[in-house]
């Protein structure tokens, strides 16, 4: 059958003739790919991340999980050179915010500030939108509630209380949807995401802390 996508695929900027952008399309394939990432707000004070990082035994495990400011922090699923740039560029964000306005910036403004970028990568000419989907954590510098974000590679993003990115993702959201609840205490919290992981990534042997990255956020 014929691909009426194809001769739209070439552009970002291009819309084919069923209204999709194909270049994200291909973006959010290759996200899909990356090792799976999870986020759970457990409570008001309290966040949970979780990130897969099983790599070959010869390479060092990276951190999958990355800080950008005190209690600020990034899982990125996807391209891992896209994913080094957006936590780079998260960065810089952070602390111009701080120099500007004497503040932590706020996971809503980060996520915004990021989503601007990506947007921007989508739809203009001579460049391609990032193969990798992010999530942020971190606490409202006011008062000091749980946020966690999702940003899309297109650049959409909104708050959410659970969440995943990367490999089986679709998986993994429709599990939490069935499972997840509001005020989880850690340990059930940590046990319900390993065996979600573990089912979602059809992996023969439960998944451990060994294999899976995980930090629990609180405001101390």
């Amino acid at each position: 059958m014929y691909d009426s996508r194809i001769p739209y695929d070439k552009s970002a900027a291009i819309w084919s003739p069923d209204g999709e952008l194909v270049q994200l399309s291909y973006a959010r394939k290759a996200s899909e790919r990356g090792a799976a990432a999870v986020g759970l707000v457990l409570d008001e004070k309290t966040i949970l991340l979780a990130g897969e990082t099983l790599f070959d035994p010869l390479v060092v495990r990276p951190d999958k999980i990355q800080e950008i400011d005190n209690n600020l922090y990034i899982v990125a699923a996807g391209l891992s050179t896209d994913s080094n740039l957006l936590i780079g560029q998260a960065r810089i964000v952070a602390q111009q915010h701080r120099l500007v306005y004497g503040e932590k910036i706020s996971v809503r403004a980060l996520a915004a500030r990021l989503g601007d970028l990506m947007a921007r990568h989508t739809i203009t000419g001579g460049l391609r939108p990032f193969g990798t989907a992010i999530l942020l954590a971190g606490f409202s510098p006011i008062d000091k509630e749980s946020e966690l974000y999702f940003v899309d590679n297109g650049g959409s993003y909104f708050a959410v209380n659970a969440y995943a990115a990367g490999s089986g993702n679709e998986r993994v959201i429709d599990a939490l949807r069935k499972q997840y609840k509001p005020g989880l205490d850690v340990e059930s919290a940590k046990k319900m995401v390993l065996e979600i992981m573990t089912t979602a990534l059809g992996k023969k042997d439960s998944l451990t802390e060994k294999e899976v990255e995980i930090r629990i956020l609180t405001t101390d």
